[in-house]
C-alpha cells in the first residue's frame, strides 16, 4: 500500500512539474514567425497602406482588398 502511494505522488508531481518544464521550450501563442514573412509582401503591404487616403485607411473592406492582393503578388511565406 505504501509503495502505491510513493508511485502515486510521484506520477502527480512529473505530470505536475512537466508543464513548467516545457512551457520555456514553445510558446502556444507566441508571434516569432512574422519574422519570418516574405519582405515583398509586408513591403507590398506597407507601401499600398501608405498611398491610400487617410479616409479610406481604416475600412476593412480596404485592408481585406490590400492583403488578398499582396497575397496573389508575392506569397507571405515564401515559396
Amino acid at each position: 500500500m505504501k509503495t502505491s502511494r510513493i508511485a502515486l505522488s510521484a506520477f502527480a508531481a512529473i505530470v505536475g512539474i512537466g508543464p513548467l518544464v516545457s512551457s520555456s521550450q514553445a510558446k502556444a501563442g507566441s508571434l516569432d514567425f512574422l519574422n519570418h514573412m516574405n519582405p515583398q509582401y509586408t513591403n507590398c503591404i506597407a507601401s499600398t497602406r501608405a498611398n491610400i487616403a487617410p479616409q479610406y485607411r481604416d475600412q476593412r473592406e480596404v485592408h481585406d482588398a490590400i492583403i488578398d492582393n499582396c497575397a496573389r503578388r508575392f506569397p507571405p511565406f515564401g515559396q
